[in-house]
């Protein structure tokens, strides 16, 4: 166990892959239900409702600005990739987190906006 909580934050934007979150959020979800030292939460630009590829409609826990330390942040892929690649306030805010957080991964072209954050090398 942690001395203390283990924060995953599951990112979302615009035309994500659900599944490409989702997934993740359910594998790291029910760690949080057994363990009590893990948190799980979603972090987005704005805490505005996120439309997903498919349609899906989300509203994050955080935003940006708001969201608690984290420790480990998932980037999911998606089509929304295409334009958050783009996006400085995304890859700004992954490459200003990502060294105070113990791993940080991708799904898929998530790691398309690693790679413009600057952090795959």
């Amino acid at each position: 166990m942690h001395a203390t909580p283990l924060t995953i934050g599951i990112v979302l934007f615009d035309d994500a892959e659900e599944l490409d979150w989702a997934g993740p959020l359910e594998v790291f979800g029910m760690a949080a239900v057994t363990l009590e030292d893990v948190r799980v939460v979603t972090v987005a630009e704005t805490t505005g409702p996120v439309r997903c590829f498919n349609g899906l409609r989300v509203l994050p826990d955080f935003d940006f600005a708001s969201a608690p330390p984290l420790d480990v942040v998932v980037v999911p892929g998606g089509q929304g990739t295409r334009t958050q690649v783009d996006n400085p306030v995304m890859t700004d805010w992954l490459a200003q987190i990502a060294p105070r957080c113990r791993w940080i991964a991708s799904v898929c072209t998530g790691s398309l906006l690693l790679h413009g954050a600057g952090l795959l090398g």
